[in-house]
């Protein structure tokens, strides 16, 4: 943290009091020579395994810009780690000029004056002597070790990967930080060989990007760890799809009429009762489930949902159990527990035991756990026939609360009611969060403070799944996303990480000599939002602040006017390294997009004609360059300028 901000900072929270008035919120902390900073998280979660030993060895890996390490891996590996090892070829050249040669493994053994950074499970590996932790580890966990000189990598596929970025970073301090930035040290002629023993394992294991810029770009998604959502996601098995690729209503709507509901907008999960009935769609959901498992053999989890309509079936026997278990969740909990139970049989009798979570949407009309609430306060299932088997989550996806609250908060009691509830009969979580404004998408959302307890509240509570979905379809974004979109990538790895250390490494690494100015106008926006909740200010994502009470515009062009100071602050790069000032400038330009596009919508009124033609002109160039195509979930940038 740079400590002269803190007075900017002191500063521009009083002038914002003076002018909104004296009340400031609790969590924005501050006085003399003091950072504003997010407060510590309030949430206790243990996490899973996080295992860091990093110490010197006096061999060089590169020496006067050479080396002789070489990446040993089996010739079947070579195919399966074909992203590992290109990544670990391009950006260790990126730190170093050297391209680092593939040997491929055809019994080389282990020695002491080896030279190789081995991946997988080479003979190196074999005669090394480690030991690797695979049922620890999982598909994404990995271990790295240092043995005698020579490194080692072990994991799965993914793991694989991710370990080689750990490595990196251990190496020459590489990190992805957005869509647009990924550092490493560059020009390094000297390296030690480092002394690791490392093993990680990430608290959430599904994670996908939080923000339309990694969604949109696979290879930076990749980067930060996470995980397209049809990489994770069967397709197919993807969200509300139980009348289109588990039980397709149009092939059986007339020869089955008892396999849907009185309505026919959704499954009849009980058949009617009628027990042949029952049998046979349950034998129809496993049938198109194992070919939708066949057709995507990568993908770890497939929901089994009903239709994104708030309808269920009203016959006698679905709302005999929607009587009895005070929900409708029961019904989908039985028919989704059958299918999860033949599948998996299947799954290890002929697939070689190929794990494969299944989930089930609470939402809608069933939302509500089958559970009640004792006096003092704890949640019991109502019995033991919908407790939820091991290889089925609950996917919960709590769409109208306030998340820019702390799920502590007084407020967010539903949140953690339908956690505690639903942890009656189940073992484990898929998550469906919010992180934006989805009718603004450039109007920031003030989540920062809540991002941590988010996380951790739901790693304690056995989450395999967390998406705090954001604007999905922007391919670029503004108003300090790509930040939050970083955040959650770190924090899904590990909860217990130091928030504001994270922010600090996020601007030094993304604005280099702009560094400071840019985190200023972060924090300064951070101050500002708390005094626009004291004004009323919604946490709801439908509903955004686009008011002048909001946004006076002496603070948008202040924010404007540290941006252009930020600007001039990289100005050396323009000739020194022009690719690099192209990849500041441009992340700066995209913080400018939020506060361009308010003065457009509340000021347009105050400047002249041809300030105003120009100023529209810059703002459609930029937008268009760096691919702003949204600036709602269902209104595009072309309609908008047009």
């Amino acid at each position: 943290m740079k400590k002269f901000i803190s007075v900017v900072l002191v500063v521009a929270i009083i002038a914002l009091a003076i002018y909104f008035g004296p009340s400031l919120v609790e969590t924005i902390k501050n006085g003399t020579g003091t950072y504003v900073e997010i407060d510590k998280s309030s949430v206790t979660a243990d996490g899973a395994t996080h295992e860091v030993s990093v110490g010197k060895t006096s061999h060089k890996m590169v020496e006067n810009g050479a080396t002789a390490y070489k990446i040993l891996v089996t010739p079947t590996d070579k195919v399966k780690f074909s992203e590992a090892i290109g990544e670990l070829q391009d950006l260790f050249k990126q730190a170093t000029g050297i391209h680092l040669q593939i040997e491929e493994d055809t019994g080389v053994g282990h020695s002491s004056s080896a030279t190789y950074i081995s991946l997988g499970e080479t003979s190196a590996f074999k005669e090394s002597g480690i030991v690797a932790d695979y049922e620890t580890l999982g598909e994404q966990g990995y271990q790295i070790q240092t043995k005698d000189k020579s490194i080692f990598v072990c994991g799965k596929k993914t793991g694989i990967l991710y370990g080689v970025y750990d490595l990196l970073n251990k190496l020459v301090d590489y990190d992805t930080y957005s869509s647009l930035t990924s550092y490493t040290r560059t020009g390094v002629i000297d390296l030690n060989l480092p002394d690791l023993k490392i093993k990680e394992v990430p608290d959430i294991q599904f994670r996908i990007p939080v923000m339309g810029a990694q969604i949109n770009n696979k290879k930076m998604a990749h980067r930060m760890r996470y995980k397209q959502l049809n990489e994770v996601i069967v397709p197919g098995g993807e969200q509300h799809n139980v009348l289109r690729t588990i039980v397709p209503y149009e092939e059986h709507k007339l020869t089955h009429p008892k396999w849907f509901s009185t309505d026919q907008t959704q499954l009849c999960y009980s058949a009617r009762g009628d027990e042949t009935e029952y049998e046979l769609m349950v034998e129809e959901a496993v049938t198109n489930v194992k070919h939708l498992l066949d057709s995507n053999p990568e993908q770890v989890a497939l929901s089994i949902t009903q239709m994104d309509v708030q309808t269920w079936c009203e016959c006698s026997v679905c709302q005999g159990y929607e009587d009895y278990y005070g929900t409708n969740a029961a019904s989908q909990i039985f028919f989704v527990n059958d299918v999860a139970e033949r599948v998996e049989e299947w799954l290890n009798t002929e697939r070689d035991g190929r794990e494969v979570q299944f989930m089930f949407f609470a939402y809608h009309m069933s939302e509500k756990a089958p559970a009640r609430q004792k006096e003092d306060g704890t949640w019991e299932r109502i019995d033991d026939k919908v407790k939820l088997r091991e290889n089925v989550s609950v996917w919960i996806a709590p769409i109208y609360e306030d998340y820019t609250l702390s799920v502590t908060h007084e407020d967010s009691i539903n949140i953690r009611m339908m956690l505690d509830s639903w942890h009656t009969v189940a073992d484990s979580y898929f998550v469906w969060a919010y992180n934006v404004y989805f009718r603004e998408y450039l109007i920031p959302y003030d989540s920062y403070s809540a991002i941590q307890d988010l996380v951790k509240y739901f790693v304690s509570h056995g989450s395999k799944f967390l998406w705090a979905q954001g604007n999905w379809n922007l391919r670029q974004n503004t108003g300090y996303d790509q930040l939050k979109s970083y955040l959650f990538s770190k924090l899904l790895w590990n909860c217990n990480l130091d928030v504001n250390k994270l922010i600090a490494d996020y601007f030094d690494k993304v604005y280099y000599e702009a560094s400071d100015i840019m985190e200023e106008t972060f924090w300064t926006y951070r101050a500002h939002a708390q005094l626009q909740k004291e004004l009323g200010r919604s946490g709801n994502i439908y509903t955004a602040p686009k008011e002048e009470k909001y946004w006076p515009k002496r603070y948008l062009v202040n924010q404007l006017d540290k941006m252009e100071e930020a600007k001039t602050a990289i100005e050396k790069y323009k000739t020194a390294d022009p690719a690099l000032y192209q990849n500041i400038y441009d992340a700066i330009v995209c913080e400018t997009i939020s506060l361009r596009y308010l003065m457009l919508e509340l000021y347009s009124n105050t400047f002249d004609a041809q300030s105003l033609s120009q100023f529209r002109k810059d703002f459609k160039y930029d937008t268009n360059r760096l691919d702003f195509n949204q600036i709602a979930e269902t209104e595009s940038m072309d309609g908008y300028i047009e």
